[in-house]
């Protein structure tokens, strides 16, 4: 295993090998222990009143829009054309984060491919870390694979455009604690992925106000690294 130098307050609970430590950077961690500074009580609070709004709703009262959003549903408005990579959705694929599967979905002709850490990735330690490695080959077409029986994987010229889908506001990351609390799984697979990549993508977004909080979050991480991202992106309600 390999010694991992945490900043102030952060810690890892589990063991660390060489390949993960590579994306476990001292830059890296200290970007995330900054993320979880910043967010982990909005999305403490924003989970919290989930529920409260919940045990609303199994009491008995209604469902309705927020007053406040009024505007924003009887207005007049549009939003600026997506990417062109991203205007073609209509076949899609889906999976997680082993290498294979990565290399298979991004050659299988689909338009995108969804590399998922939550609902089709079993999220252990070494799993989380194994794919974020391969994510970090994958955006420089420097992933490849060998099976036991000797085939060989590599990606082709032309492959389905990559977008990463992170846990949910409500997961943790319960082997890394920012001043004795768990990160957020979110912001763990977010923030690693973009730390090394500057791309972005984040599910799970339950309300309006989750939608905010990642608004917020990626408007943070993109000043902090000088990224400029196309203006669709950036289209959140604030």
């Amino acid at each position: 295993m390999t010694p991992i130098t945490c900043p102030n307050g952060m810690a890892i609970h589990a063991p660390v090998s060489e390949a993960h430590a590579a994306i476990l950077t001292p830059e890296a961690l200290a970007f995330l222990a900054e993320l979880h500074r910043r967010f982990n009580p909005t999305r403490l609070e924003l989970l919290e009143a989930r529920r409260e709004r919940q045990r609303r709703w199994d009491a008995g009262e209604p469902m309705d829009f927020l007053p406040e959003t009024r505007e924003i549903r009887e207005g007049s408005w549009s939003v600026d054309p997506v990417p062109a990579d991203m205007q073609d959705r209509r076949v899609e694929i889906t999976g997680p984060v082993d290498r294979r599967m990565i290399i298979n979905a991004l050659n299988s002709g689909a338009k995108a491919y969804m590399a998922d850490f939550e609902d089709s990735h079993t999220p252990t330690w070494t799993g989380t870390l194994d794919g974020q490695v391969n994510l970090y080959d994958a955006v420089r077409r420097q992933i490849d694979f060998t099976a036991p029986n000797g085939k060989r994987y590599a990606l082709n010229e032309k492959i389905a455009t990559l977008i990463v889908r992170p846990r949910g506001w409500h997961l943790p990351e319960k082997h890394v604690t920012v001043d004795g609390v768990p990160m957020s799984g979110a912001l763990f697979d977010f923030g690693l992925y973009f730390f090394h990549n500057a791309r972005y993508r984040l599910e799970r977004l339950g309300h309006r106000a989750h939608a905010v909080l990642a608004g917020h979050s990626l408007d943070f991480q993109r000043h902090r690294h000088g990224i400029l991202l196309h203006p669709p992106l950036l289209g959140w309600v604030g």
